[in-house]
């Protein structure tokens, strides 16, 4: 088995993601809304998808075929995510739409960039710093970043007006916590579709990044997304 920065970077990763999927897992059954259902099901998506990634980072870093196999995964698993913050987007601002006019659309456009994945050719392999480069796909890794955008950033807007308004604490910190996650979620997604090659940085700096993001991640989960008291809820 070969060491891999990248396996225990998404591992923290996993940490992090699976403790925001279980917080949104139990407001949903404490609050039974859609809401809290919608970000329960992008929260857990996306931690199967650092754990995939974790598990061949840690354990298959030399394998190149279940390297390409994991990037297939992950963009599949990507753009259903973000799929679902479509989904909520539309069914927040929007209502009187069916929302599934933000899933299908983006769905479509992250089906399309885990089908070039499989078509257009890439190598991952290790280097030497420890960290797996996962190959490089320009229009695939557009698209991949494009997705992040245009869900991540109205949602952000969303919150931040939700934080204005809003005058109970609990809210504002929840909204607050859920939009620094996605603000981090586009930095690294920036650093790691982009900038890393850029400035010629090696695969290793994406994943130190990720780490110390995912450690931030977990910290601001403690802080804001604590479970409400049951006479909040019923209030």
């Amino acid at each position: 088995m070969t060491f891999s920065f990248t396996g225990v970077a998404y591992l923290l990763g996993f940490f992090a993601t699976g403790l925001l999927a279980y917080r949104f897992f139990q407001y949903w059954r404490r609050e039974k809304t859609i809401v809290s259902k919608l970000f329960f099901y992008f929260a857990a998506i996306f931690s199967f998808f650092m754990f995939i990634t974790a598990i061949a980072g840690l354990f298959f870093a030399q394998n190149t075929q279940i390297l390409k196999l994991t990037v297939i995964f992950a963009a599949f698993l990507q753009g259903l995510a973000v799929a679902i913050i479509g989904y909520l987007i539309v069914y927040l601002k929007f209502p009187q739409i069916s929302p599934w006019l933000g899933f299908i659309p983006v769905f479509l456009l992250g089906l399309t960039a885990t089908i070039l994945t499989i078509l257009l050719p890439f190598s991952p392999y290790l280097e030497e710093g420890g960290g797996i480069n996962w190959g490089f796909q320009p229009k695939v890794d557009f698209i991949r970043f494009f997705l992040f955008l245009i869900t991540f950033l109205p949602l952000i807007f969303i919150l931040i007006q939700q934080i204005r308004i809003s005058q109970d604490p609990i809210v504002k910190a929840r909204a607050l916590g859920i939009s620094l996650i996605l603000s981090f979620g586009i930095f690294t997604g920036l650093l790691d579709f982009f900038l890393e090659r850029i400035l010629k940085l090696g695969a290793v700096s994406s994943d130190i990044a990720l780490g110390f993001l995912s450690i931030v991640v977990f910290i601001i989960i403690i802080r804001t997304q604590k479970l409400p008291s049951s006479d909040y809820v019923k209030k």
